[in-house]
């Protein structure tokens, strides 16, 4: 915790799910639950990462304890990521087609159902 890392997403395949989430969100306490417990329902054909506010907005120790048990799925702390991706709310999800490199679906879920309508809707 507190490295720095990068997330070379043109190098996934075949879709990359970008979640964007609050440490403290009603609505995101379920996205942490379900990497948590690992209950997700994403499709295999989709990688997911987890993307919290950066350090210079949010204490890394509390990002820690959101992603405490999420061992299956990065967590990284990047506001350049929220701006990039113009996200204005939480939870947020970005669907990229790494290879083409464009987004192909956008979402804020409130459940897991909204998630995976989108990413069905995305083919």
């Amino acid at each position: 915790m507190g490295e720095s890392v990068e997330i070379a997403i043109d190098k996934a395949v075949p879709l990359v799910l970008l979640v964007f989430l609050a440490t403290r969100c009603d609505g995101c306490d379920e996205f942490w639950r379900g990497f948590r417990d690992l209950e997700s329902p994403l499709p295999a054909s989709v990688s997911a990462v987890v993307v919290t506010r950066g350090p210079d907005s949010i204490d890394a120790a509390e990002v820690g304890r959101a992603a405490s048990g999420v061992t299956q799925v990065p967590v990284v702390m990047s506001d350049r990521a929220w701006v990039d991706y113009r996200v204005s709310g939480y939870p947020f999800f970005v669907l990229v087609d790494p290879v083409a490199r464009v987004v192909i679906g956008e979402t804020v879920g409130f459940g897991w159902s909204d998630v995976l309508s989108m990413v069905q809707a995305a083919g």
